[in-house]
């Protein structure tokens, strides 16, 4: 990072309840500062009014309204190079091939683990000497 950067701040969107206050709390073990939304729509909100803040954004991949898809392409959009980690309860396979027609960079499955999340977090930020 830049001198003077100090970005600690990971964005979680997922629309399970349980997910988000778990999820909080494994992020916050890790030493990250962490803000929730409970679906796309409010996760874009949350990006924007943050966005200088963010280090990550970690988006469940099947919710109502803006699915995590969606979001991610809008906040790529207007944020390039910003760091998005996919979550979900499904495979890696199932999503690349039915949902995204695509390879995912960075996903993660359901549950999560404060010892995953550790390790992808390290992983993803070590790609930009962060």
């Amino acid at each position: 990072m830049g001198a003077g950067t100090t970005k600690n701040l990971i964005l979680l969107v997922d629309d399970e309840k349980v997910i988000r206050e778990i999820g909080q709390e494994m992020i916050e073990i890790l030493g990250y500062d962490c803000i929730i939304a409970k679906d796309g729509e409010e996760g874009v909100a949350l990006f924007r009014k943050n966005a200088a803040d963010i280090l990550m954004v970690i988006l469940d991949v099947e919710m109502p309204g803006i699915s995590g898809e969606v979001a991610s392409d809008i906040i790529s959009g207007e944020s390039p190079g910003t760091k998005i980690l996919f979550i979900s309860g499904y495979d890696r396979e199932y999503l690349e091939k039915k949902v995204f027609g695509k390879k995912i960079t960075n996903f993660m499955p359901k549950p999560l683990s404060v010892k995953s999340l550790s390790r992808k977090f390290s992983e993803m930020l070590r790609e930009d000497g962060v």
